[in-house]
């Protein structure tokens, strides 16, 4: 009995640990997973919300056509992933398979917006 505990144990964290991989391999930029693209390099365009200084919008360019919809990063489930700061974007890019390049910032009429050079690993 002791065997089928352990072999169903060490099956359950295996199927865990491989659902887990693949939901984190999935960034949604509105419809579109990027991860599946045949694209090398992304921008992540970081600027702080008007009214809320606090809180940053976040948009990700992977060489789309332009759109007056905002290009945020969302979820499996369509729901705009909310970031409490510009690294904390950066880590979720980082865990989800995309590596740090060079960052650039832009100033316009006294608003400042970081941009992120990002590159697929691997």
């Amino acid at each position: 009995m002791k065997k089928i505990t352990l072999i169903f144990t060490l099956t359950a964290f295996a199927f865990l640990a491989n659902i887990s991989e693949s939901i984190a391999q999935r960034i949604f930029v509105n419809d579109v997973d990027i991860n599946e693209l045949d694209i090398e390099y992304v921008e992540l365009s970081v600027t702080s919300k008007l009214l809320n200084p606090t809180k940053m919008k976040i948009y990700v360019d992977y060489g789309q056509k332009w759109s007056i919809k905002r290009q945020n990063i969302m979820n499996p489930e369509k729901k705009v992933i909310p970031f409490n700061s510009t690294i904390h974007a950066l880590n979720f890019m980082d865990k989800n398979g995309w590596v740090y390049v060079e960052q650039t910032a832009v100033t316009d009429d006294g608003s400042t917006t970081y941009k992120y050079l990002l590159k697929k690993a691997g």
